[in-house]
Order: C-alpha cells, then sequence, then structure tokens
C-alpha cells in the first residue's frame, strides 16, 4: 500500500482588501473601521450597499462566504468583483480554488492561468497549478509548475514539497528525498514534509523514519497519524515495549482509536504472553465494535490459551456469525473439540 500523504488545496484567505497597492491607500472601509477580524456577512453587506462600486467589498465576502462553505453567494460575489474589476490577480486565484471545491479542474486551471496573464511571477498561482497537476497524475508538468516557483524564489518550502511528490510518483525516490529535506529545512514545522520523509525510511525499514515521525509530532503534539504509524514501526521491528507506550499514548487521545486497542492485544498475545492484558485490549475492540471480528477471533484464542475454554468456545462462535467460514474461528473450534474441551 502506497504510503502518501494526501495534498490539500484550501481556500486562499486574503483579507487585504484583495487590492494593488496604489488602490489600496486610503480606502473609505479602513477609515470606516473595516478590518479582517470584524468581517461579517451583515458588516460587509451594510459596506456594499453604501459602495457597491467597491470591488473589494465584494471580494472580502466571497473570502467569508468560500471559508464558511457557501459556495454559491462566494463564486456570485466574486463575479460581481471581477466586472468591476477584471485585472486583479486575487480575485482568480479564488476563483481558482471555488471551481476546484465545484471539481471543475480545468476551470480551476484557466483561472489561473488568467492570473499569470496579469501577473506572470505570481507564486501562488503556480504552486496551485503544480497541485492541480499532481491530482491529474500529470506529474511532469506538475514538476514544470515547481520549478516555475523556484526560479522565482529558490527558498520556497512548499515549491520543493510539491516537486518531491511529483518525483515520488514517478518512481524517484532519491530526488524525492533530496527536496523533502530542502523544504523541512527551509520549513521547520514542515509537518507534511516531515510525514512524507518518515513514511519513505519506513517503507525502507529504515530507522531513520522515527526521527521524523518525532518532528512531525513536535509539530503536531499527539497527532494521530504519526502516532500510529510510529507504533507500528516499532512493533514491526520488535520493539514492543515502545510500541506499547506510543499505542498507549495515542488511545489517550483517541479512545476510539481501535486499531491500536487491537495492536496492543495482539502484542500482549504473541509477543509478551500477557493474557489478561491481551484479553482487556481486545475487549476494548469489541467495545468500539462488536462486529471487529479479528477481534472477537483473537479474544477466544486468549481466552483458550488462559484455559478459559467456554469463553473461548463463545468467541469462536461469534466469530463464525460475524463471518461465516472464517477459517480461524474453525480452527479454533476443532481444537477445543479435539481437548473435549
Amino acid at each position: 500500500m502506497k504510503k502518501y500523504i494526501g495534498l490539500i488545496i484550501v481556500i486562499s484567505i486574503w483579507l487585504s482588501f484583495g487590492c494593488s497597492p496604489e488602490q489600496g491607500k486610503n480606502r473609505q472601509a479602513d477609515e470606516s473601521g473595516l478590518t479582517a477580524e470584524t468581517d461579517s456577512i451583515e458588516i460587509l453587506t451594510q459596506f456594499i450597499q453604501k459602495d457597491s462600486t467597491d470591488y473589494s467589498l465584494f471580494f472580502r465576502r466571497a473570502v467569508f462566504n468560500a471559508d464558511k462553505g457557501n459556495i454559491d453567494p462566494a463564486l456570485r460575489d466574486l463575479m460581481q468583483a471581477l466586472e468591476l474589476n477584471p485585472n486583479e490577480p486575487q480575485l482568480y486565484l479564488l476563483l481558482s480554488d471555488i471551481y476546484f471545491l465545484l471539481e471543475k479542474p480545468q476551470n480551476s486551471i484557466n483561472a489561473l492561468k488568467k492570473t499569470l496573464d496579469i501577473d506572470p511571477e505570481n507564486q501562488a498561482a503556480f504552486l496551485k497549478l503544480a497541485e492541480i497537476y499532481l491530482l491529474k497524475a500529470e506529474f511532469k508538468t506538475a514538476q514544470q509548475y515547481a520549478e516555475a516557483v523556484l526560479r522565482l524564489n529558490s527558498e520556497n518550502a512548499e515549491a520543493y514539497y510539491l516537486k518531491a511528490i511529483a518525483h515520488l510518483e514517478m518512481r524517484d525516490t532519491t530526488a524525492a528525498l533530496n527536496n523533502l529535506k530542502i523544504s523541512a529545512r527551509l520549513d521547520t514545522v514542515n509537518y507534511m514534509a516531515f510525514m512524507q520523509l518518515a513514511a519513505i525510511y519506513d517503507s525502507k525499514y529504515d530507522t531513520l523514519c522515527i526521527s521524523w515521525y518525532n518532528k512531525a509530532l513536535t509539530v503536531r503534539p499527539n497527532d494521530e497519524k504519526a502516532l500510529f504509524l510510529l507504533g507500528l514501526f516499532y512493533q514491526n521491528h520488535g520493539e514492543f515495549e515502545k510500541a506499547l507506550q506510543t499505542y498507549q499514548t495515542l488511545t489517550e487521545n483517541y479512545p476510539e482509536h481501535a486499531n491500536a486497542f487491537y495492536n496492543t492485544g495482539y502484542i500482549y498475545l504473541v509477543e509478551l504472553e500477557d493474557l489478561e492484558s491481551a484479553a482487556q485490549a481486545f475487549q476494548q475492540v469489541i467495545d468500539l465494535n462488536p462486529a471487529d471480528v479479528r477481534a472477537v477471533y483473537n479474544l477466544g484464542r486468549t481466552y483458550e490459551a488462559m484455559g478459559l475454554y467456554k469463553k473461548a468456545r463463545i468467541q469462536y462462535r461469534e466469530a463464525l456469525r460475524l463471518l461465516p467460514n472464517y477459517p480461524l474461528a474453525v480452527q479454533g473450534l476443532n481444537r477445543l473439540d479435539e481437548m473435549g474441551k
């Protein structure tokens, strides 16, 4: 299974009135005390009613609605802003985001290219194009757009990250690692780069992944994904106490994380032969999901190892009810029959 940390394209929240420097001087809205912190539909609407020729107000209301998930009114306001000022790059960047949310990637691309027609050095547009082409699986094109950013700014961490993902998809792990490390160096709180580096080293069974998971955890303490993958790495490499400690931290923060409880039970049953602890862990999985046939069966296996044969038989039968002809449960019942239990 490919361990790929998904890309997220989000609404760009720009709260500087969306105007160029010369247009942004002495705006009436500024003088009236309208700021990003005081934005609301009601306040923005009042300002629009006072001045319906100010495109920046329509833009801000579009941003506000888009951020709240109100896409249709956001698009209407944005179109009005574009009618008032068709040469403002930020309007097309937001338009691109909205089209992307509407699952119209080509429209999104067209809006970004319009941004670049107006502002040929707009790094945000190049980055968004790189993201979209990654999602379209056109990795060479995505790489080219990331490189366009780096020609403008050789220290853009996001561009190195996107370039790395393109290299990964093109199966060039060495280039991917190099670009990810640069991205991580330039942005010392780059959770996505840390997790991707950890995933690559993890897939190589390299203990270097531990330090990258831990770096991710410094950025997002008790992060669910990082804790689970770190615990799994420890488990797969025989460091069972560290795995258990990691899973414990995970379940303390995410008490419904059934997989962490299941792996805990498996370690106690198979590796440490701590049957009481194994039974508790498998029971916690079943409490969360009574239909988890793995936990139901392994609780039976634990009971069998404890000599609680009647309880074991009940669990094996329940496993067969959940999954008819489940081989391990059939074998378990056969073992009990052979023992006369």
